[in-house]
Order: structure tokens, then sequence, then C-alpha cells
């Protein structure tokens, strides 16, 4: 059975494609990739911190000495970061033999945690998204180096979806979940006023051009 759209086009009247037009109305193409958990990006930072101890150690020296003090909040990326530095080429020792003049390197974290600001749109009709910012920060000290003592804080900013934030943290780790500011009180008003003047604007022009034809 043929539909009015097609009988009106296979005719040669002119015709406007309103049953087309409304869903356009409301199509939005997504510009933000998928995001990564914030347990992942506290893992990527990790390995900033990784990266810049080894920069800083000698090039000739393939084995350190590793120490962690992450407390039990942050014990989970003990493994991580031993894991990051074999990675680039060193052996993690746990112990020293006396013998070895290796490179020991403590690290301690002291915090971390996750905070989102203002929401915002993607458009008329777009989703809600946040900017999500995760931090890091605390200390090390490597023996090879005359400096003592270096605090570091590290950072990952990026945007996300307010819907898909409840997946992206995790209910295990504290640290993974900040407050999710509310919605501007001018977007909740201005969403469905612009909903209705759009239908009503597609109304005009169906009838319209049906009087016209």
């Amino acid at each position: 059975m043929q539909t009015g759209f097609y009988k009106i086009y296979s005719s040669g009247k002119r015709f406007f494609p309103f049953q087309l037009f409304l869903p356009a109305l409301f199509f939005v193409v997504n510009l933000y990739p998928q995001s990564a958990t914030n347990l992942e990006q506290f893992y990527s930072i990790t390995d900033s911190l990784t990266a810049k101890i080894i920069n800083e150690l000698p090039d000739d020296q393939d084995k350190i000495l590793l120490t962690q003090n992450l407390g039990e909040q942050y014990s989970l990326f003990s493994n991580h970061i031993k894991t990051a530095f074999i990675k680039n080429g060193k052996k993690v020792l746990d112990t020293s033999p006396e013998r070895l003049n290796i490179p020991h390197v403590n690290i301690v974290i002291e915090g971390a945690g996750v905070e989102y600001g203002e929401m915002f749109r993607d458009g008329w009709f777009g989703a809600h998204y946040v900017q999500r910012h995760c931090a890091l920060y605390g200390n090390y000290l490597q023996s090879f180096s005359t400096e003592g003592k270096r605090e570091f804080e590290f950072s990952i900013v990026d945007t996300v979806k307010v819907k898909d934030i409840k997946y992206l943290q995790n209910e295990s780790f504290p640290f993974t979940k900040g407050k999710i500011p509310p919605e501007p009180f001018l977007s909740s008003i201005a969403e469905p006023l612009i909903a209705i003047g759009v239908a009503a604007a597609v109304v005009i022009l169906f009838f319209t051009q049906r009087s016209s034809n």
C-alpha cells in the first residue's frame, strides 16, 4: 500500500517533506567520544607519574628498588605503577642487594578525587554534559636525585555525558565519585518552550503546504 508521501511525490506536485523534517530537528550528532571510567583516568595519571620519575633516573640504570606508601584507599594502584616501570624497561626489586648501587624510588599518594563542572547542553535538544576533572597528588623520593622529596599533582580534564556518570564512577572506591551539579534553571524552562514552538511551526507549515496544493 502506497503512503500519502509517495503519492504526492509520484504525482509530480510540489510537496513539503514534513515527515522527515520533524525527526531531523531532534537529531543530534554525538561530538564526544566514548568516555573512559574515572578509575581508568586515575590509572592514566599514575602512568604520567611513572614516566616523570623514569625521566629523572640515570639512563644506565635498568633496575630500581621500589617502595609505595599508598594507604588502603589507593592500594589498587600498586600493581599498575609497578607494571608501568616494567613496561618502560625497568626491573623492579623489592629488596636491594647490598653490593648493588641502584636507585631507590619511594612513592606516596596523599589524595585523589573527581570534580564536575557546570552542566551544559550539546545543542537545543542534545544531551547534558559536564567537564570532568580527575586529580591525584602526593610526593616521591628517588635516591639518585639531590632535590630530595618532590611534590606532584597530576590531573586529566575532559567532558562526559551526565547520564553516563553513574557508570563512570565506582562505588567501591569513593575517590572516583564527585558531586553532580544541578541542571541550569533556564535550560529546564527553555527546552519545553522550544519544543512547543517547533511543533507548532511544523503543523503550520504542513497545513500551509496542503492548502497551496
